[in-house]
């Protein structure tokens, strides 16, 4: 039987008869009956702009035997273009019976509408419904997804580890036997070796899913050539039969369910799944955990996919990406990781471009400018003050209205001359 099935169904069973249980204290905690509503009630009305009729209702219900008389308060509200109060009194008049709902327990506790002790009782029931499908739902898993060892009797230690016991109807009668046919089971792959990984390691595993997560893979080959093709892949784990996983680490770990792990070498070499290419060099080593600058120039590298470019390539591979400035690029290629990665020996770096170039300005550039700029080169006129003859040029004061020019002496004091001020 399946151990997750039963908790789900164990788990399931007790929130569904949880909810029932309370479902149940909810519909019978409250007992329907009848006040009458008495000579203490009230009935007003006011009027702004339209008329609000209120009856604050006082009502009397008897409880128990011998019966005990009980008081219950509540109000009901009317609007009407026209005066009401007489309307309402009509409909709730001294006298009249009203149903009122109180509690089984404790009988001074009441509630004119059960709208909440429904709406209550509607939720339990839906939960109690869902919970009690859930249930359900273990107790199929717990006898359609059992164990794949039907009608086996173990009486090996060893042999529980095994997760080849589907022998069906056979007897175990040794601790080791478990373990032979683990080893049976593996024959095909114990011995399967590749330049490229270390191993087989028999009753091995390495911890931790790549970015692949626990995806399966059917072949060695197939996995290899994604393990390869991921920086941060350490090696391969064989789970069971045509059930390869990507791990992450190179740490070999014992296995008690005779798994087979290949640990991946450090080469010169550099895969892309499906295919192969020849590096510049050494990639990081593996086994060295990458620093967070690392990782970030290392994903820089794979990104621009520079790991296949010749060395006088690089830097017009990266230029023609667009993403960085000649600045940029020169501080990437100085890095000593970056230089490592990609077998750079020197990349030279980049001029800055003729157009951002600036020539040293010459001595004395503005004493010169300012000697070149007199008032005889500006445009000259006549002042613009009635009687005043003395010359302007285009340096001298204009009226912002008039648009005339003024010697100093006829200048105005703010942006307007004289006259226009």
């Amino acid at each position: 039987m399946n151990k997750f099935g039963i908790i789900i169904f164990i788990i399931g069973t007790l929130f569904s008869g949880a909810f029932v249980f309370s479902n149940i204290q909810v519909t019978e905690s409250h007992v329907q009956t009848f006040g009458i509503i008495t000579e203490d009630s009230t009935y007003s009305e006011r009027f702004d702009g339209y008329y609000t009729c209120r009856a604050d209702l006082v009502v009397e219900y008897a409880v128990g035997s011998p019966s005990q008389t009980y008081i219950a308060e509540t109000f009901a509200t009317m609007e009407s273009s026209n005066s009401c109060v007489e309307l309402i009194e009509n409909y709730y008049p001294v006298g009249y019976e009203i149903e009122v709902f109180y509690d089984r327990d404790s009988p001074e506790n009441y509630v004119f509408q059960n709208s909440n002790i429904q709406d209550n009782a509607a939720l339990y029931s839906c939960c109690a419904f869902i919970f009690a499908l859930i249930a359900l739902g273990g107790l199929i898993m717990t006898f359609s997804v059992g164990s794949t060892q039907k009608g086996t009797f173990k009486t090996g230690g060893l042999s529980g580890r095994s997760a080849a016991g589907q022998s069906s109807g056979r007897g175990h009668t040794g601790g080791l036997n478990g373990r032979n046919e683990q080893t049976s089971k593996h024959a095909g792959v114990q011995s399967l070796s590749d330049p490229d990984f270390t191993g087989p390691h028999n009753d091995k595993f390495l911890s931790g899913h790549t970015r692949h997560g626990n995806r399966k893979f059917s072949t060695f080959q197939e996995a290899k050539e994604y393990c390869l093709a991921d920086s941060k892949a350490g090696g391969i784990t064989m789970e069971g039969p045509n059930h390869f996983t990507i791990r992450r680490e190179n740490n070999l770990l014992n296995s008690s369910s005779g798994e087979v792990s290949w640990v991946k070498k450090v080469e010169y070499n550099t895969y892309m799944a499906g295919s192969y290419a020849q590096s510049n060099q050494t990639p990081p080593s593996q086994n060295r955990r990458l620093g967070s600058r690392e990782r970030n120039y290392d994903s820089l590298i794979q990104r621009f996919g520079l790991r296949n470019v010749p060395p006088g390539q690089i830097r017009e591979k990266v230029m023609a990406a667009g993403i960085m400035t000649p600045a940029m690029a020169n501080k990437f290629f100085a890095n000593r990781f970056v230089i490592e990665t990609l077998g750079l020996q020197h990349v030279s770096p980049q001029p800055k471009p003729a157009s951002i170039v600036m020539e040293t300005p010459e001595t004395n550039f503005w004493s010169k400018t300012e000697s070149s700029i007199s008032p005889s080169s500006g445009v000259q006129e006549k002042c613009g003050h009635i009687g005043c003859s003395r010359t302007v040029t285009s340096f001298d004061f204009r009226c912002f209205d008039c648009r005339k020019r003024f010697c100093d002496e006829h200048r105005g004091a703010t942006f307007q001359c004289s006259g226009c001020a």
